[in-house]
């Protein structure tokens, strides 16, 4: 692929000079014509080692105002980077509507870095593409330019430029053992560095080549090419991303809850006899989780008052506080509605070893906000795509996902609201906004069956709780928690 370039591609140094300011003019303002129209922009610059991506992205930072971007110089990742998967690290720094995130080095020079090494190394970078490729789409998709540049020089220009840095006092700090060690491999790392380009250049988020043995050259034609996009992307030629996908899980069985025996009782002397000794159990299988460096989430989901905090409380009860953290989750503010709406929910994933409970979660997208109208059609249809492809990146980098899905009839529903308003020491638990969603039951009920229907999958099944007493309901999570967390060790 790369020889098809020519790399002392240039264009005449007065050319360059006349022209550049003017289109770094016209860059400032699209960059305000995009926070006007809200639009989210992403700019990777790639390459080899000494190929000028401090350069580039210096001289695209000179051209936009300073308090609409945001840069972040990517190397070795910190101990807190670590302990989370790879797209976890980058999503957190997807940009708001209206502003810029420039990546110095990105996912791709990570997954390189991290993934070409060990046995079957071949296998996991496979699985890395197709992970940046799902994140890539769902960040068009909701509306972010994606523009990704890769500077290419050869070994020769490398090695020279290399050298050249090492002998000067202000530069050679920054030549490695590591980058030398880089480049003695350059023949080696040249076709995977191909293959990761032909395998995620789409046409939604494609790869620009950028011959770069002449550094002016080479800001030119990046610069220029961000002016262009940028000017389709404002002009509506060029509209962001609305792919409808939806896949639906290979699970044999059918989660039904018509089906659901909602009569299962436990006494409440058997209720208190196993209560204990499964929140004992609970407490191992946290210090495992954390011995092993696996995180886990444990999302739960269901209807109003089916139960969802007292039975956290008793499956929080004996676990150390320091490992784990409840997230309440209610209606997004401005800031979290100007991101992709997955955004908030990842800055919670837990770090390996420990554990993130979610008191409701992304599921809403395709259940409050379905019914109530909050997002489109083609966002609650695609995000069921979008929530499988999430779970799956973070199961298959490790982690574990249990989902509780807590089910009541109406009548028991109507029981917990009356003794609710009797009862002041619970009045606070329910509001106006719970009787509305009792009136659209049956349109609940439906988004309910389809959610259950489109993300039960292998990797991230539900678990049907029984919830009319609760007694069995606290005991049914513990034991599926605990029974789980049994399969990861």
């Amino acid at each position: 692929m790369f020889e098809q370039y020519n790399l002392d591609a240039t264009v005449d140094e007065k050319t360059i000079e006349k022209t550049l300011p003017r289109i770094k003019e016209q860059l400032g303002e699209l960059q305000r014509a995009c926070r006007d129209n809200g639009i989210p922009v992403v700019i990777l610059i790639e390459g080899w080692n000494a190929s000028g991506i401090t350069s580039v992205s210096g001289e695209i930072v000179q051209a936009i105002d300073p308090r609409g971007y945001n840069l972040y110089s990517i190397g070795t990742p910190t101990d807190a980077e670590i302990a989370h998967n790879l797209i976890w690290r980058f999503f957190i720094n997807t940009p708001a509507k209206g502003r810029i995130a420039i990546f110095a080095r990105s996912w791709y020079s990570r997954t390189l870095a991290e993934q070409l090494s060990g046995l079957n190394w071949n296998e996991r970078l496979k699985e890395s593409t197709s992970a940046i490729r799902n994140f890539e789409r769902q960040l068009v998709d909701d509306g972010t330019l994606v523009l990704k540049f890769f500077l290419h020089i050869s070994k020769e220009e490398q090695r020279r430029r290399m050298i050249e840095r090492e002998k000067d006092t202000l530069t050679g700090w920054m030549i490695t053992r590591g980058d030398w060690d880089f480049h003695h491999h350059y023949d080696l790392y040249l076709p995977v560095i191909e293959q990761i380009i032909e395998d995620t250049d789409t046409p939604i988020a494609p790869w620009t080549i950028v011959e770069a043995t002449n550094p002016a050259y080479a800001s030119f034609k990046v610069i220029s090419r961000i002016t262009k996009a940028l000017e389709k992307r404002i002009s509506g030629k060029e509209p962001p991303g609305k792919n409808l996908r939806e896949v639906t899980p290979k699970n044999k069985k059918r989660l039904d809850l018509d089906k659901v025996d909602l009569t299962k009782t436990v006494s409440k002397q058997d209720y208190f006899g196993q209560l204990k000794e499964y929140q004992e159990r609970v407490r191992e299988a946290q210090y495992l989780l954390y011995k092993r460096k696996v995180p886990l989430i444990i999302v739960y989901e269901g209807w109003d008052a089916a139960g969802k905090g007292g039975n956290i409380l008793r499956l929080t009860a004996s676990m150390n506080p320091r490992g784990y953290e409840v997230v309440p989750v209610s209606r997004p503010n401005d800031y979290e509605l100007s991101h992709h709406y997955l955004w908030r929910f990842y800055s919670h994933f837990p770090k390996a070893g420990h554990i993130t409970l979610f008191d409701r979660s992304w599921y809403g997208r395709v259940l409050v906000e379905r019914v109530e109208g909050f997002c489109s059609e083609t966002e609650w249809k695609r995000a069921y795509t979008e929530i499988n492809e999430m779970e799956q990146n973070f199961v298959s980098e490790g982690g574990g996902i249990v989902k509780f899905w807590l089910e009541i009839d109406q009548e028991e529903q109507l029981a917990r609201f009356r003794q609710r308003e009797t009862d002041s020491k619970k009045q606070w638990k329910i509001t106006d906004e719970d009787w509305r969603n009792r009136e659209k039951w049956g349109e609940y009920r439906e988004a309910v069956n389809e959610m259950l229907a489109k993300t039960d999958t292998p990797y991230a099944p539900w678990t049907i709780v029984e919830s009319d007493d609760k007694f069995y309901a606290r005991l049914k999570t513990l034991q599926s928690t605990i029974d789980y967390v049994g399969t990861l060790l």
